[in-house]
């Protein structure tokens, strides 16, 4: 039996800084969230923001585990529905909205950044 090693690559790169952001969102999620709101953030946010850490995190572990182009592909697709799940959440959340704009933001550079790396050699 062979074992695969991780060459640190972009798409490498991309998932395990996306891991480093899933765990800090998943352990630490009220201090992610006043971070982009500049001050201490709701209940409700702190909530989103553990369960979208939790998302990030599994996503990279899933990607790594798999890797290859379709797994970035799928994981362009989730990022594109997180951002697109962002848009009502921030014109509910009128208080807090600065933090659901910025995870929308995140999710779709990283939905970008999924697509380009399922274009790239294995």
């Amino acid at each position: 039996m062979t074992r695969r090693h991780l060459t640190l690559t972009a798409p490498v790169a991309l998932e395990v800084g996306r891991a480093a952001y899933g765990l800090v969102g998943l352990v630490a999620p009220a201090r992610i969230a006043a971070l982009e709101l500049r001050r201490v953030p709701g209940r409700g946010t702190v909530t989103v923001a553990r369960i979208l850490g939790a998302r990030h995190l599994a996503q990279a572990v899933a990607v790594l585990a798999t890797r290859g182009p379709d797994a970035h592909r799928f994981g362009g697709g989730v990022d594109a529905l997180h951002a697109a799940s962002m848009v009502p959440w921030a014109a509910a959340a009128r208080s807090e909205r600065r933090y659901y704009v910025t995870s929308g933001v995140v999710a779709a550079a990283l939905a970008l950044l999924e697509w380009r790396a399922s274009r790239q050699p294995v």
